[in-house]
């Protein structure tokens, strides 16, 4: 049972952190996408958005903080984590209707808005429930709930690569963005790279996007990413036209930067831009990041890897703590 009240505590401390900071960066005009992340409530006010994400926030780590919450401590939690489990149910029957509409293509069984319906639920009884922690020494109590936090922020970008980085959101847009990779000394692609532009030509191919962005920068074995992802796809029969190269990609935020520069260049303006990122399941959240910081709320279609990639747990690994340096970015700038 106490193991339990320490679990749930320091999920709460996470929640509420995540959230106050995306409320921080709402109110000085910054945004990492709460919506996508968590819970969706952009159709309420914005004030209305502000007073309840705040009341979220606040009374959790209220209540997660305190040995023993008052009751009225604990009916403000309560009523906090109910609010938002009915935003997030919302968000289930939403993306049921998105998957049956083929507006997505999850590969998860379960959407995360179910998994953090449940959650929140499950949280909201147990605080009604709430004993308190009593430990003889109140800091292993404190130590145990901030290690529980951790915890699960380190879990957190785990579950978004798991969900949100395999779903496919591919529809018509104006051009699709395909972030280069290593190649080889002989000049082949590595795997990763390979399925990023055999994905990006089928996007092409069916018509979705007129316009490819090859985006990469001088890799270690001499060539440029870029002009092979280029000379890849014209080969693939891709019209030479139809391909922007980005050969100083060298990084996310430098992909972000040209993407945006070739394509206002080359369609006049950036303005209601419908674009697509292409890259493996582990990097799409912190690409949705990145040009979400940019004031693009890009689609992402992970690359279809045939056969299993064998470094990826350490690419997965190495995006946990690159995902919370792009989310807090997003939000503080």
């Amino acid at each position: 049972m106490l193991g339990g009240g320490v679990l749930v505590r320091g999920i709460a401390i996470f929640l509420a952190g995540f959230t106050l900071l995306a409320l921080v960066g709402d109110l000085r005009g910054r945004t990492a996408d709460l919506a996508l992340w968590f819970v969706d409530i952009r159709d309420l006010p914005r004030l209305v958005q502000a007073v309840l994400l705040g009341w979220f926030g606040v009374a959790l780590a209220i209540w997660a903080t305190a040995g023993a919450a008052g009751r009225l401590r604990r009916a403000a939690a309560l009523v906090g984590c109910l609010v938002l489990a009915g935003f997030a149910a919302r968000d289930v029957g939403r993306y049921a209707s998105a998957v049956g509409s083929g507006q997505v293509q999850p590969a998860a069984p379960v959407p995360l808005s179910l998994v953090l319906t449940a959650g929140l639920l499950g949280m909201a009884i147990w605080i009604w429930r709430d004993p308190g922690l009593t430990f003889d020494r109140p800091w292993r109590a404190r130590s145990a709930v901030v290690g529980a936090a951790v915890v699960t922020a380190l879990a957190f970008p785990v579950l978004q690569i798991g969900f949100f980085g395999t779903t496919d959101y591919r529809r018509p847009a104006d051009a699709a963005v395909i972030l280069g990779a290593r190649v080889y000394a002989d000049g082949v692609p590595s795997p990763l790279l390979a399925d990023r532009i055999a994905t990006g030509i089928e996007l092409y191919r069916f018509g979705l996007v007129p316009v490819l962005v090859m985006s990469g920068g001088d890799g270690t074995d001499g060539f440029n990413e870029a002009l092979v992802m280029r000379d890849q796809a014209i080969a693939a029969g891709v019209d030479p036209s139809a391909i922007l190269v980005d050969a100083s990609g060298v990084n996310t935020d430098a992909t972000v930067d040209h993407t945006l520069g070739l394509l206002a260049a080359r369609l006049g303006s950036t303005a209601n831009l419908r674009l697509i990122a292409v890259s493996q399941a582990y990097h799409l959240p912190r690409i949705q990041l990145a040009f979400s910081g940019a004031g693009i709320d890009v689609l992402t279609v992970p690359a279809v890897d045939p056969v299993p990639i064998s470094e990826m747990p350490l690419l997965v690994a190495r995006e946990i703590p690159a995902f919370w340096l792009y989310y807090v970015r997003a939000c503080l700038g």
